[in-house]
């Protein structure tokens, strides 16, 4: 993952992960392919996004901040997840509405139609 950009999301309630604490995730876009085996990789966001800059959704209003607490107890990304996939373009999309930065969309490199977790 150096040098790589990626698309976190943060304010998650922290998980133990391989001896530190993981308050965010990173999404990827899975498929799975004909063997039954899965193809993962990054949504990523374009070039020109500054680094930190919180993704918006085309077409709704800009995201509010939320406490982790805040994001566990009302189960937000959990109610999120579903609805959170690549297009035909493998640009991230959540119920149709593209994840957007300042610079352009973000998208994946060749999963179509994939789960985004």
């Amino acid at each position: 993952m150096l040098g790589k950009r990626v698309l976190v999301v943060a304010n998650l309630k922290a998980k133990n992960l391989v001896g530190f604490k993981s308050h965010g995730m990173v999404l990827c876009a899975a498929e799975t392919k004909e063997d039954g085996s899965e193809k993962v990789e990054f949504v990523e966001p374009p070039m020109g996004a500054p680094l930190g800059e919180v993704v918006t959704f085309e077409g709704l209003p800009p995201p509010t901040p939320l406490s982790a607490s805040q994001v566990e107890k009302k189960k937000v990304f959990a109610a999120c997840m579903e609805g959170m996939k690549t297009n035909d373009e493998c640009v991230g999309t959540w119920n149709g509405h593209v994840f957007m930065t300042t610079a352009g969309p973000c998208k994946g490199r060749s999963v179509k139609g994939g789960a985004m977790r």
